[in-house]
């Protein structure tokens, strides 16, 4: 029995059409109106129960596997940096994902007819101002789903001044400050003054604070901020504290109470180098101060910069301790905070006599000194 040919190329032919367009069906996902159930997060090895993960075998083959997870993950509102799967249906033709009005990036290649995997930007807003809606846009229509924000914990970059009396106002810089709701000094609340915004906080230090964390609290959490306020040995802010005060400096010109550029309060140590080498020298007048007992770990301190200092260096030495001095970059009309470790000046035992000495600069010249002490 001869086969026709003609007939048998006919029927491959319209077998060959029809297969490829019930596969290009199948790949192009439902037709309809697209639909939400629910978000899930997307743990990091993308073991999400129910999600849908396309899976590129060949360049003509996609095919789904879904991968099981124990625990329930569906949350009703979104971290920012986070991974998370949008579940629903006729969702492979996806244009555009939105969340309060901001377009979220979402990767193609990751999405099928039931799910969008993508992750939340950190510039998306939140807030009660926000709509707290999300918003899909297939080929086939639009769909909005209730999905808030959640408000970032608080960051603390840095505080000023770094030590002040009870009743000195301070300024606390960071971000993420939205509704700040309070702010405390280890335990003891403070005294929130002004307007806060987003970025900065003045609040009146609490009576009795030496030395603590500030503690920042927001709707979206509470943050310690990454240094002490406070000194826990001081040894000048306006005046020396009782112990210091022998022994003031060489080679230099030194008032102890000058009221040009204080830090804060009303005067700072002006010393103006005569030499090369020339310093302020401060001695605890014969007396020791025990690191262990005192729990100290750095010595802080502030120093203004004076003309033409921009970029000179100084170095701070205790005990007379030059061959383990720590070298410090100068910055002309500003104050510079530095805190340096103990075990980067000897590691010292015991404490008898800080120096702060020019470091090969131009003289003369003259730097501003104010809120010394040990934390």
């Amino acid at each position: 029995m001869k086969l026709n040919l003609k007939i048998v190329y006919l029927v491959l032919s319209i077998l060959s059409v029809w297969g490829i367009s019930a596969c290009k069906k199948s790949q192009d996902g439902g037709t309809g109106a697209p639909s939400v159930t629910r978000v899930r997060l997307l743990s990091k090895n993308d073991t999400v129960r129910d999600v849908i993960h396309p899976i590129n075998l060949d360049s003509n083959s996609i095919y789904d596997q879904t991968r099981l997870n124990p625990f329930d993950s569906t949350v009703a509102a979104g971290r920012l940096n986070t991974q998370y799967a949008i579940l629903g249906a006729n969702l492979l033709t996806t244009k555009s994902v939105t969340i309060n009005g901001v377009s979220v990036y979402f990767n193609p290649g990751l999405v099928t007819d039931n799910s969008i995997i993508l992750t939340l930007p950190p510039t998306l807003p939140f807030g009660p101002s926000q709509t707290n809606t999300l918003t899909i846009v297939t080929q086939h229509g639009a769909v909005d789903f209730a999905f808030s924000i959640q408000q970032p914990p608080p960051i603390i970059t840095s505080f000023t001044p770094l030590a002040a009396s009870a009743g000195d106002i301070i300024t606390i810089t960071g971000t993420v400050f939205n509704s700040v709701s309070a702010v405390k000094f280890d335990t003891t609340p403070a005294e929130i003054v002004g307007t806060p915004t987003n970025t900065q906080i003045q609040v009146k230090v609490p009576a009795g604070v030496v030395q603590s964390y500030i503690y920042v609290t927001t709707p979206g959490g509470t943050s310690k901020s990454p240094g002490t306020f406070g000194f826990k040995s001081l040894v000048y802010d306006d005046a020396f504290s009782s112990g210091w005060g022998s022994c003031f400096g060489y080679n230099s010109t030194r008032d102890l109470a000058n009221t040009e550029h204080p830090k804060r309060g009303t005067a700072a140590i002006k010393t103006t180098f005569s030499d090369a080498y020339g310093a302020f020298q401060v001695g605890y007048n014969g007396a020791t101060l025990d690191v262990k007992k005192a729990g100290l770990t750095a010595i802080k301190f502030s120093v203004y910069g004076g003309a033409s200092t921009d970029g000179k260096q100084i170095q701070v030495v205790i005990n007379g301790s030059y061959g383990s001095s720590v070298v410090l970059t100068l910055s002309t009309g500003s104050y510079t905070d530095y805190t340096v470790p103990l075990s980067s000046l000897g590691n010292p035992a015991s404490i008898s006599e800080l120096v702060i000495q020019n470091y090969g600069g131009n003289v003369p010249s003259t730097i501003y000194i104010d809120d010394i002490g040990f934390i």
